[in-house]
Protein backbone atom coordinates (compact mmCIF):
# COMPACT_ATOMS: atom_id res chain seq x y z
CA UNK A 1 0.00 0.00 0.00
CA UNK A 2 1.31 3.31 -0.94
CA UNK A 3 0.74 5.86 2.24
CA UNK A 4 0.06 9.61 1.32
CA UNK A 5 -1.70 12.02 2.74
CA UNK A 6 -4.07 11.69 0.05
CA UNK A 7 -4.90 7.86 1.24
CA UNK A 8 -3.50 7.56 4.67
CA UNK A 9 -3.18 3.98 6.34
CA UNK A 10 -6.13 3.37 8.43
CA UNK A 11 -5.20 2.45 12.15
CA UNK A 12 -6.84 0.43 14.78
CA UNK A 13 -4.87 0.62 18.10
CA UNK A 14 -5.32 -1.48 20.79
CA UNK A 15 -3.79 -0.79 23.96
CA UNK A 16 -5.21 -1.65 28.02
CA UNK A 17 -3.73 1.74 29.16
CA UNK A 18 -5.74 4.68 28.75
CA UNK A 19 -2.18 7.58 29.24
CA UNK A 20 -0.54 5.15 26.25
CA UNK A 21 -3.35 4.55 23.77
CA UNK A 22 -3.97 8.27 23.99
CA UNK A 23 -0.45 9.53 23.40
CA UNK A 24 0.02 7.04 20.50
CA UNK A 25 -3.25 8.34 18.68
CA UNK A 26 -1.59 12.44 19.14
CA UNK A 27 1.06 10.97 17.91
CA UNK A 28 0.09 9.25 15.03
CA UNK A 29 -2.52 11.82 14.03
CA UNK A 30 0.31 13.94 13.45
CA UNK A 31 1.87 11.74 10.91
CA UNK A 32 1.03 13.16 7.28
CA UNK A 33 0.25 9.66 6.32
CA UNK A 34 -1.66 7.93 9.30
CA UNK A 35 -4.82 8.12 10.20
CA UNK A 36 -6.55 6.48 13.48
CA UNK A 37 -10.05 5.56 12.99
CA UNK A 38 -10.43 3.16 16.44
CA UNK A 39 -8.65 2.84 19.64
CA UNK A 40 -9.74 0.11 22.09
CA UNK A 41 -8.79 -0.63 25.63
CA UNK A 42 -10.04 -4.33 25.38
CA UNK A 43 -9.71 -6.43 22.73
CA UNK A 44 -13.22 -7.35 22.72
CA UNK A 45 -13.66 -3.93 21.36
CA UNK A 46 -11.30 -4.04 18.98
CA UNK A 47 -12.99 -7.59 17.48
CA UNK A 48 -16.45 -5.89 17.61
CA UNK A 49 -15.39 -2.62 15.69
CA UNK A 50 -13.14 -4.60 12.98
CA UNK A 51 -16.68 -5.59 11.32
CA UNK A 52 -17.72 -2.64 10.74
CA UNK A 53 -14.20 -0.11 10.41
CA UNK A 54 -12.27 0.28 7.52
CA UNK A 55 -8.77 -0.65 8.51
CA UNK A 56 -5.72 -1.25 7.06
CA UNK A 57 -3.24 -1.89 10.52
CA UNK A 58 -4.07 -2.77 14.18
CA UNK A 59 -1.12 -1.53 16.02
CA UNK A 60 -1.99 -3.63 19.44
CA UNK A 61 -0.18 -4.00 22.49
CA UNK A 62 0.97 -8.19 23.31
CA UNK A 63 0.00 -8.09 26.59
CA UNK A 64 -3.01 -6.77 27.83
CA UNK A 65 -5.26 -6.76 31.25
CA UNK A 66 -5.91 -9.95 33.02
CA UNK A 67 -8.91 -11.75 31.42
CA UNK A 68 -8.74 -9.77 28.61
CA UNK A 69 -7.47 -11.92 25.22
CA UNK A 70 -3.78 -10.80 23.86
CA UNK A 71 -1.02 -12.56 23.20
CA UNK A 72 -0.49 -15.00 20.93
CA UNK A 73 -4.16 -16.67 20.57
CA UNK A 74 -5.17 -13.29 19.76
CA UNK A 75 -2.65 -12.86 16.92
CA UNK A 76 -3.97 -15.93 15.57
CA UNK A 77 -7.80 -15.38 15.38
CA UNK A 78 -7.16 -11.66 13.62
CA UNK A 79 -4.95 -13.00 11.35
CA UNK A 80 -8.18 -15.71 10.75
CA UNK A 81 -11.32 -13.25 10.68
CA UNK A 82 -9.20 -10.28 9.15
CA UNK A 83 -6.48 -12.21 6.72
CA UNK A 84 -6.68 -8.82 5.05
CA UNK A 85 -5.37 -6.38 7.08
CA UNK A 86 -1.47 -6.00 8.75
CA UNK A 87 -0.66 -6.75 12.49
CA UNK A 88 2.44 -4.73 13.92
CA UNK A 89 2.99 -5.67 17.61
CA UNK A 90 4.14 -3.49 20.58
CA UNK A 91 5.66 -4.80 24.03
CA UNK A 92 8.26 -4.18 26.43
CA UNK A 93 8.91 -8.22 25.93
CA UNK A 94 12.06 -8.04 23.01
CA UNK A 95 13.47 -11.70 23.66
CA UNK A 96 14.05 -13.32 20.78
CA UNK A 97 11.59 -16.45 21.46
CA UNK A 98 8.79 -13.73 22.01
CA UNK A 99 9.29 -12.28 18.83
CA UNK A 100 10.10 -15.14 16.74
CA UNK A 101 6.42 -17.07 18.21
CA UNK A 102 4.43 -13.33 17.59
CA UNK A 103 5.92 -13.41 13.91
CA UNK A 104 4.50 -17.07 13.73
CA UNK A 105 1.58 -16.38 14.94
CA UNK A 106 1.11 -14.23 11.87
CA UNK A 107 2.13 -10.42 12.81
CA UNK A 108 3.79 -8.66 10.00
CA UNK A 109 6.24 -6.94 11.79
CA UNK A 110 7.32 -6.42 16.18
CA UNK A 111 8.13 -2.57 17.79
CA UNK A 112 9.56 -2.83 21.26
CA UNK A 113 8.00 -0.59 23.75
CA UNK A 114 11.75 0.75 24.20
CA UNK A 115 12.05 1.82 20.95
CA UNK A 116 11.72 5.74 20.25
CA UNK A 117 8.98 7.11 19.11
CA UNK A 118 10.64 8.59 15.92
CA UNK A 119 10.95 5.33 14.47
CA UNK A 120 7.41 4.25 14.41
CA UNK A 121 6.47 5.91 10.99
CA UNK A 122 9.37 3.92 9.61
CA UNK A 123 7.63 0.97 11.07
CA UNK A 124 4.85 1.23 9.82
CA UNK A 125 5.52 2.30 5.94
CA UNK A 126 7.60 -1.17 5.96
CA UNK A 127 4.60 -3.21 6.97
CA UNK A 128 2.38 -1.47 4.65
CA UNK A 129 4.63 -1.78 1.81
CA UNK A 130 4.27 -5.71 2.31
CA UNK A 131 7.50 -6.29 4.30
CA UNK A 132 8.21 -7.62 7.77
CA UNK A 133 9.52 -5.01 10.44
CA UNK A 134 12.26 -5.47 13.20
CA UNK A 135 14.74 -3.48 14.88
CA UNK A 136 18.01 -4.46 13.19
CA UNK A 137 19.25 -5.66 16.67
CA UNK A 138 16.18 -7.89 16.91
CA UNK A 139 16.99 -9.07 13.51
CA UNK A 140 20.17 -9.81 13.64
CA UNK A 141 19.29 -11.75 16.39
CA UNK A 142 16.98 -14.01 14.66
CA UNK A 143 19.20 -14.36 11.63
CA UNK A 144 22.04 -16.25 13.95
CA UNK A 145 19.40 -18.08 16.29
CA UNK A 146 18.20 -21.55 15.40
CA UNK A 147 14.29 -21.02 15.98
CA UNK A 148 12.76 -24.06 13.94
CA UNK A 149 9.58 -26.03 16.01
CA UNK A 150 10.39 -28.00 18.69
CA UNK A 151 9.39 -31.61 18.57
CA UNK A 152 6.56 -32.98 20.41
CA UNK A 153 9.41 -34.96 22.92
CA UNK A 154 11.08 -31.91 22.76
CA UNK A 155 8.12 -30.44 24.24
CA UNK A 156 7.58 -33.04 26.52
CA UNK A 157 10.68 -32.97 27.89
CA UNK A 158 10.31 -28.69 28.75
CA UNK A 159 6.73 -29.01 30.05
CA UNK A 160 7.84 -31.68 32.76
CA UNK A 161 11.00 -29.64 33.37
CA UNK A 162 8.71 -26.55 33.59
CA UNK A 163 6.04 -28.55 36.04
CA UNK A 164 9.47 -28.91 38.63
CA UNK A 165 10.22 -32.31 37.35
CA UNK A 166 14.61 -33.73 36.89
CA UNK A 167 15.75 -35.09 34.04
CA UNK A 168 15.82 -38.59 36.16
CA UNK A 169 11.89 -37.71 36.89
CA UNK A 170 11.49 -37.27 32.74
CA UNK A 171 13.20 -40.50 32.06
CA UNK A 172 11.77 -42.35 34.34
CA UNK A 173 8.30 -40.90 33.06
CA UNK A 174 8.68 -41.48 29.49
CA UNK A 175 11.02 -44.77 29.87
CA UNK A 176 13.59 -42.85 27.94
CA UNK A 177 17.51 -42.99 28.88
CA UNK A 178 18.82 -40.38 31.16
CA UNK A 179 20.85 -39.73 27.98
CA UNK A 180 18.47 -39.59 25.65
CA UNK A 181 16.26 -36.84 27.63
CA UNK A 182 19.35 -34.54 28.66
CA UNK A 183 19.58 -34.98 24.56
CA UNK A 184 15.98 -33.40 23.93
CA UNK A 185 16.64 -30.55 26.25
CA UNK A 186 19.94 -29.81 24.70
CA UNK A 187 18.25 -29.70 21.49
CA UNK A 188 15.23 -27.99 22.83
CA UNK A 189 18.10 -24.69 24.69
CA UNK A 190 19.74 -24.74 21.17
CA UNK A 191 16.33 -24.16 18.72
CA UNK A 192 15.22 -21.69 21.25
CA UNK A 193 18.39 -19.63 21.33
CA UNK A 194 18.89 -19.79 25.47
CA UNK A 195 21.64 -21.72 27.37
CA UNK A 196 20.47 -21.84 31.09
CA UNK A 197 17.55 -22.96 33.26
CA UNK A 198 16.47 -19.49 34.30
CA UNK A 199 16.31 -18.44 30.88
CA UNK A 200 13.66 -20.97 30.17
CA UNK A 201 11.61 -19.89 33.07
CA UNK A 202 11.81 -16.31 32.26
CA UNK A 203 9.94 -17.37 29.07
CA UNK A 204 7.31 -19.94 30.48
CA UNK A 205 4.76 -17.99 30.03
CA UNK A 206 4.95 -17.46 26.21
CA UNK A 207 6.08 -21.47 25.95
CA UNK A 208 2.87 -22.56 27.69
CA UNK A 209 1.00 -20.15 25.75
CA UNK A 210 2.58 -21.15 22.21
CA UNK A 211 1.49 -24.82 23.73
CA UNK A 212 4.06 -26.58 21.28
CA UNK A 213 1.59 -27.41 19.01
CA UNK A 214 3.94 -26.53 15.92
CA UNK A 215 6.01 -29.20 16.87
CA UNK A 216 6.50 -32.16 14.47
CA UNK A 217 8.39 -35.18 14.60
Amino acid sequence: MQMTPECPVRIALLDDHEFVLQGLTVQLERLPHCRVVGAFAQSRGLIDALDRLEVDLILLDYALSEGDADGLPLIRRLRRRHADKRILVVSGRDDVVTVNMILRAGAHGFFPKRQGARDIERAIQRVMRGHVYLPDKLADELGQTELASLTPREWEVLRCFLDGMSVSDIAAKFKRSLKTVSAQKSAAFRKLGIQSNAQLFKLQGTLMEQGGDEGRD
